[in-house]
């Protein structure tokens, strides 16, 4: 309890505790927003996000067919925008929608083992090319068995038909059946891109490559082998179509 020489001369009104400022609206829209903005930053990139998905799923053309492209090297966009509109004169409107969309699912993975040639080991930018090579291998080959799992292409464009089905073994005959001893290439049936009449006639156009060299688009595509992959018991409901297709790009071509 305090002493009474310290309370003697305090005026009761002095004990009484002063009223909190008024704050304008202002103040108080800026009390608020310290608190809050973080919890609006976040809920804005949701909506965000959440608008393009929308946007995507609902303008997103469906395609009738779709071909997986694997390839070691880069194969430049205007090429795989050309031979898609190429392809697509070669199938038909099967979804009802009015056009003929086929849709390139194109996967860089190289099947074979890096080559970082006599760089030292501590070399920096050795390392972090690695590491970059890396990454994009991983990823790509996520993305390819994504595809591969639900059994999204049917047809596939490959620079290395050997190396892809040692790490997949998804290739097949041509009645979808898989070679009897696992990931082997024994009656798998491939058509090189050169032997098959409808893809060399196809107008893949020019490009500059990295050396600065023009080249065409069927040079570049000339290294391909058209391949099928088999499903088993587990078959797509568009199989029949990508047959259709199929049979349509390597008419008049012998099989290896």
């Amino acid at each position: 309890m305090a002493s009474a020489r310290y309370t003697l001369n305090i005026d009761p009104e002095d004990l009484k505790p002063e009223p909190p400022p008024q704050r304008t609206k202002k103040q108080k829209l800026e009390n608020w927003w310290h608190y809050h903005w973080i919890q609006l930053v976040v809920l804005a990139v949701v909506v965000l996000l959440a608008g393009y998905f929308i946007y995507q799923a609902v303008s997103r053309v469906r395609p009738d067919y779709q071909i997986a492209l694997v390839s070691s090297l880069p194969v430049p966009q205007q090429v795989t925008d050309q031979l898609e509109t190429g392809l697509a004169a070669l199938g038909q409107d099967v979804n009802g929608d009015g056009d003929t969309v086929v849709q390139l699912n194109v996967y860089q993975v190289s099947f074979a083992e890096p080559d970082w040639g006599d760089a030292p080991a501590s070399d920096v930018g050795q390392a972090m090319g690695e590491m970059t090579q890396g990454y994009t291998q991983m990823a790509e080959s996520t993305v390819l068995t994504a595809d591969l799992s639900a059994g999204d292409s049917t047809i596939f464009l490959l620079d290395d038909p050997e190396g892809f089905q040692t790490a997949y073994g998804a290739l097949s005959d041509l009645e979808g059946v898989f070679p009897q001893a696992e990931n082997s290439m024994e009656g798998v049936v491939l058509y090189d891109w050169s032997a098959c009449p409808a893809l060399t006639a196809l107008d893949l156009g020019e490009y500059t490559n990295a050396l600065g060299e023009t080249m065409t688009g069927q040079e570049c595509m000339s290294r391909f082998v058209v391949a099928r992959r088999g499903f088993g018991e587990k078959q797509p409901e568009t199989l029949a179509q990508d047959e259709a297709l199929l049979a349509a790009m390597t008419a008049g071509a012998a099989a290896r």
